[in-house]
């Protein structure tokens, strides 16, 4: 079991920890309402933000334990929270699980907060939670996306064409993964 409430991992430009009721803020709702921000976000930009909307993914996310929603803080600007990063799928029989990453703070953009989100929590799930690999979805047209994964260590796996719904059309979304190195095979059980 995951000990959420006390979890911290951090660098020297950001930390990420586990977002709370109280991070919830009007420019966190209107990040997620801006197409040049939700545009490759799979479910956010399904429905209109609100903060009660926000609200419950917070809440879903705290009592979930095969997944943690952290909000990436950065430090030298008074622990400004400029984003999220969700683990999910945690599976403890495959020791697998998925990543996804969003910079609701346009300001944050370019400054390679997303690809040190991306180790830190790689880090995290590879050597204390004892994940063997590590996934993510990214729409194929999304190339700032992709390189912030391969600048973590993500590598492309597989494509998928015509899979996630991008206004009137369908696109092609890459699949990049990392796989933990280090993974200790005699924690395998037979089932």
């Amino acid at each position: 079991m995951i000990e959420k409430n006390k979890l911290c991992l951090e660098n020297d430009n950001i930390y990420l920890r586990p977002l709370d009721l109280s991070d919830i803020s009007a420019e966190y709702v209107s990040g997620l309402n801006n197409p040049a921000v939700n545009r490759y976000l799979v479910e956010v930009r399904k429905t209109h933000q609100t903060v009660d909307t926000v609200r419950s993914f917070v809440l879903l996310n705290k009592d979930d334990p095969f997944s943690i929603l952290f909000g990436i803080f950065e430090k030298n600007l008074a622990n400004k929270f400029i984003g999220t990063v969700r683990v999910s799928g945690i599976d403890y029989f495959h020791y697998i699980a998925s990543v996804g990453i969003c910079l609701f703070a346009k300001q944050a953009w370019g400054k390679g907060y997303g690809s040190q989100a991306l180790r830190l929590l790689t880090q995290y799930c590879f050597e204390v939670i004892g994940l063997h690999y590590f996934e993510a979805g990214v729409y194929l047209e999304n190339t700032k996306s992709i390189r912030c994964f391969e600048k973590a260590g993500f590598l492309e796996q597989y494509r998928v064409k015509n899979k996630y719904r991008d206004s009137m059309t369908f696109e092609e979304v890459v699949f990049l993964g990392v796989v933990n190195p280090l993974f200790d095979a005699s924690i395998l059980k037979q089932p």
